[in-house]
């Protein structure tokens, strides 16, 4: 039997069907986001610039972070960061946080999901590690934040 094309009627209400469906999640989507705003800092070991660590930030009221949004960062060569949650850059949304911090390493040779730590890179005390063990926190205020530097030691 042979298949029969729909008819140009159906095809166009199918068409605006799926476009509304698309124009409604993505407006959703709009409303989920938060306000962001410009947050910098450096992190340091024993006094010394941290390269390459990843900074994230783990909100303490998690009740406005419909997305379960972590703000997060990586320290460049002198240390520095700039935090973003959704794009590049763009910040944290207000609130408090507890920070963790850690060098990691590449993924194994064979392409597995478990983190080596590369042997040149700073050792770092496991309990920087997690916002819950490493005692470091930071407040973003609704306009351009610029944290006190994180000071971490390896004893």
């Amino acid at each position: 039997m042979p298949l029969a094309c729909p008819s140009p009627a159906r095809v166009l209400r199918a068409v605006g069907v799926v476009a509304l469906v698309a124009g409604c999640s993505r407006d959703e989507f709009k409303n989920l986001k938060q306000p962001t705003f410009p947050v910098t800092g450096e992190v340091r070991l024993d006094g010394k610039p941290l390269a390459g660590a990843t900074i994230v930030f783990k909100p303490v009221d998690t009740t406005k972070f419909k997305w379960r949004e972590q703000p997060q960062a990586t320290s460049n060569g002198e240390g520095r960061f700039t935090v973003f949650t959704y794009s590049t850059g763009d910040g944290a949304p207000v609130g408090e946080y507890r920070v963790g911090i850690a060098v990691l390493g590449a993924g194994d040779d064979e392409g597995g999901d478990q983190v080596r730590r590369d042997t040149r890179a700073a050792k770092v005390p496991p309990r920087y590690a997690t916002a819950e063990t490493s005692g470091l926190s930071a407040r973003v205020e609704p306009k351009p934040n610029v944290l006190v530097p994180f000071e971490l030691s390896s004893r």
